[in-house]
């Protein structure tokens, strides 16, 4: 779904940039810091797709429940149409 696409990505660079400012004020050595932000942004990464599936399903859920609101509040307004049009009939 195109709502919910770009959360892994906002994610993995929030983790990025908080974990790199992190490092420069503590002076970490350049190897430390690249191991370090892999892991981090990798792992972020992946919290961010289990997050978009959730979101997903969750907005699934939701547009499925409008849907069969939407549905019955179509056959009731069907039903009140056929009874005014069989009363008017009568009339």
């Amino acid at each position: 779904m195109k709502k919910f696409r770009n959360i892994p990505a906002i994610f993995t660079l929030a983790a990025g940039f908080t974990v790199c400012v992190v490092m420069i004020m503590n002076e970490y050595s350049l190897k430390d810091f690249l191991w370090i932000l892999v892991c981090v942004m990798a792992g972020f990464y992946l919290v961010g797709i289990i997050v978009k599936t959730i979101l997903y399903k969750i907005y699934k859920k939701e547009e499925e429940k409008r849907e069969a609101e939407k549905k019955l509040e179509d056959e009731e307004a069907s039903k009140e149409a056929e009874q005014n049009d069989e009363e008017a009939a009568q009339q």
